[in-house]
Parts: structure tokens; C-alpha cells; sequence
């Protein structure tokens, strides 16, 4: 027999710790309608209504009448294909919408965390996937990977492709870079990052084997192939291959401009304007997420993780250069490097683990509450 053998460990871990999350994050969504139900007697929202908020709306409209159709919203091409195609697949064996969403999230959160325990286990030690794949699911806006969004997908792509790519087992690692692109724009900066993660492989060797050459090239070509399809999908439906520019322009005022724009652009949203106060004080932490996300680029180039710097550094130039910061916190998330660092940095050390876990908890637990009362919440 040959070949290296399944471990199933990884897969065991994070199909526990995202079970026991999962099923909290749910009973307090639900227990939250409860104690804020402003009536006597049952609850008139269901379970699945308390997940139906903002851009879970979009998604399941996307899932039930594609990205032609009339309904609303009527800029659907800002969403990528994958995770509504995969809902739709749900509902066409009997899921409803919404629990269709969940689902799709639940199982590509296993796979994500699956993929982040065997990476930090492996440049870590043992033990650290596991408390990365923790600090992931107990990120402060984790509630996305529980809701009917595409986060959860889109790290089900990133991680893998950038677990096997550091492996330098390339041809695996494009098939997933086509899952984080098909399910986000933001797989783009994916493959920007697996390019450089070519690049530190090749100066760290002194060497650039054709074999590994080619195989990196193949990769990169293949994860590129759904935004192509895509493209080529919306020329044919809509007139135009970049009409996800366009939808997200018409849509939610996104276009691209000067950073110090930006940020005065985001500062500038004080109170006496029209935006309720969760959106302001939002906007504040919106700042305060941007600059999280540079001093983390910033620590990539540092450390000389070209990798990991080109692919957050490229995430972070893009939401800054937009109209104003919009749901930075939430992309976060897809900073999965992050829980490397706060992993490494807690290995060995129980008393800094705890702490990051006091931290983390009560923050992700406010998500799900503020979330699913539909507040805005990133």
C-alpha cells in the first residue's frame, strides 16, 4: 500500500469544535428573540427568520432565482456563484432556503478548520490547530461563518489552498483557490498571495525547479478558471463581463478612490447625519479593523511571509480605496493568518489561551445577538 495515510484527527476536531459552536451560536440567536420579544406569549420570528438579515436575504433570492431574474435585489451579480449554487443544490433535495444556507456554511466551516488545524499543527506543533481553529470560530464577527454567507466557503478554498501550496503540493492546492474564487471577489487576492507564496518558496530554496514551476502555474490557472467562467457568464447574461463591478457601484455605492478619501469618509459619518447610531459607532470599529488588518500585512512582511503578506496586504488596499470602509471586520475573518499568530503566541502558554478565549467569547456571542435582532453588524 502506498501513499501517505488519511488522517482523520483534524477532520474529528473540527467537526466537534464547530458542532459545540455551531449548536451555542444557534440557542443564544434564538434564546436573544426570546428575552427581546416585544410581545407576550411565543415568538411570532422563527429560527429561520433571525438568520434572514442583510446580505442573507441577497443570497437567497440570488439561490432561488439566479442572477437574471427580476425579484430583488437587483444588482445579483455582486454575488459570486458558488455558495448560492450550493444552496440551490440543498433546496433541490428538500432543504429550505435558510437552512440550506446554515448548512452549506456548517460543512465548509468543517473544512475550513479541518485545513487550519493540520497547517498550524504543522509549522506550529501539535496541540495549536486546534486552539486556531477555536480563535476562528470565536472571532469577534464569527457570526458569518454561522449565517447564510459566503465566508465560511470562501475560507473553505483559502485555507486549503494555501495549506497545500506551503506543502509545495501545488496541483492540490488549485482546486481549492477555485472554491475561495468562485465564492468571493476576494479570491483574487488568494491567488495574488499563492503567486508570492511561489515566489518566498523560490528564494528560500535558491531554486526554481521546472516541475514546481509548472505545477504553481497549473494552480493558479485553475483557480482563476470561475472568475473567467463567471465573467464570461455575465457577458452572455448581462452585456458586460465585469458587471459584479457595476452591481457593487449601483448597488452599494462601492467605487474605488484615494485612501485618505476613504478615511475621511468614514470618519466624517458622525451623528446628526441620517445613519442610526449601531452604524456610526460600526464605522468607528470599521477603523479600528483597518488598522488591525495593516499591522497584520505589516507583521507578514516582517516575518518574510510573502505569501501571506501579498494576500492580505492586496485585501487590505482594496477596502481601503473604497468609497468608505465597509464590513472590514467582517473580512477579517478571511485573515485566517491571524489565528496563527494569536495561536503561536498562546502555544505553551495556557494562562494566554484562556485569556484570548475571554476575550474572543463574550465579542463573537454580541455578534450573534446584534446580528440576528437585525441590527447592523458589519
Amino acid at each position: 500500500m502506498t501513499g501517505r495515510r488519511w488522517d482523520r484527527r483534524p477532520w474529528v476536531q473540527a467537526l466537534i469544535l464547530v458542532a459545540v459552536t455551531r449548536t451555542v451560536t444557534y440557542a443564544v440567536a434564538y434564546a436573544a428573540t426570546l428575552f427581546f420579544a416585544a410581545t407576550q406569549g411565543p415568538n411570532a420570528e422563527g429560527f429561520q427568520a433571525i438568520w434572514l438579515r442583510w446580505d442573507a436575504q441577497h443570497f437567497v433570492i440570488v439561490a432561488e432565482h439566479g442572477w437574471t431574474g427580476e425579484a430583488e435585489p437587483a444588482r445579483p451579480a455582486a454575488f459570486f456563484p458558488l455558495y448560492p449554487l450550493s444552496m440551490r443544490a440543498l433546496m433541490a433535495i428538500g432543504f429550505p432556503p435558510v437552512l440550506a444556507g446554515l448548512a452549506v456554511s456548517a460543512i465548509a466551516s468543517v473544512v475550513a478548520c479541518a485545513f487550519l488545524i493540520k497547517l498550524a499543527d504543522e509549522e506550529i506543533g501539535e496541540g495549536a490547530g486546534r486552539r486556531a481553529a477555536l480563535y476562528l470560530l470565536l472571532f469577534p464577527t464569527a457570526v458569518f461563518l454561522a449565517a447564510p454567507y459566503s465566508e465560511a466557503l470562501f475560507l473553505a478554498g483559502a485555507i486549503p489552498a494555501f495549506y497545500f501550496a506551503r506543502r509545495g503540493e501545488w496541483l492540490q492546492a488549485g482546486p481549492f483557490a477555485a472554491v475561495a474564487m468562485a465564492s468571493r471577489a476576494a479570491g483574487g487576492f488568494l491567488l495574488f498571495g499563492l503567486f508570492f507564496e511561489f515566489v518566498r518558496q523560490g528564494f528560500r530554496d535558491r531554486s526554481w525547479p521546472s516541475r514546481r514551476t509548472r505545477d504553481a502555474a497549473v494552480a493558479i490557472a485553475v483557480g482563476l478558471t470561475p472568475f473567467i467562467l463567471y465573467c464570461l457568464y455575465l457577458w452572455k447574461a448581462r452585456g458586460t463581463p465585469l458587471q459584479f463591478f457595476i452591481d457593487q457601484r449601483d448597488g452599494w455605492g462601492r467605487t474605488f478612490v484615494g485612501p485618505v478619501d476613504s478615511f475621511l469618509a468614514t470618519w466624517n459619518t458622525r451623528e446628526g447625519l441620517t445613519y442610526p447610531t449601531n452604524w456610526i459607532f460600526a464605522w468607528r470599529i470599521e477603523i479600528l479593523a483597518a488598522f488591525a488588518g495593516v499591522m497584520m500585512s505589516i507583521w507578514a512582511i516582517v516575518k518574510r511571509e510573502w505569501g501571506y503578506a501579498a494576500y492580505m496586504a492586496i485585501f487590505m488596499v482594496a477596502l481601503m480605496t473604497s468609497t468608505w470602509y465597509f464590513s472590514i471586520p467582517r473580512m477579517l475573518l478571511s485573515f485566517f493568518p491571524v489565528m496563527l499568530v494569536m495561536a503561536k503566541a498562546t502555544y505553551g502558554r495556557p494562562e494566554r489561551h484562556e485569556m484570548a478565549l475571554l476575550v474572543l467569547a463574550p465579542v463573537a456571542t454580541l455578534g450573534v445577538i446584534v446580528f440576528t435582532r437585525g441590527a447592523w453588524f458589519y
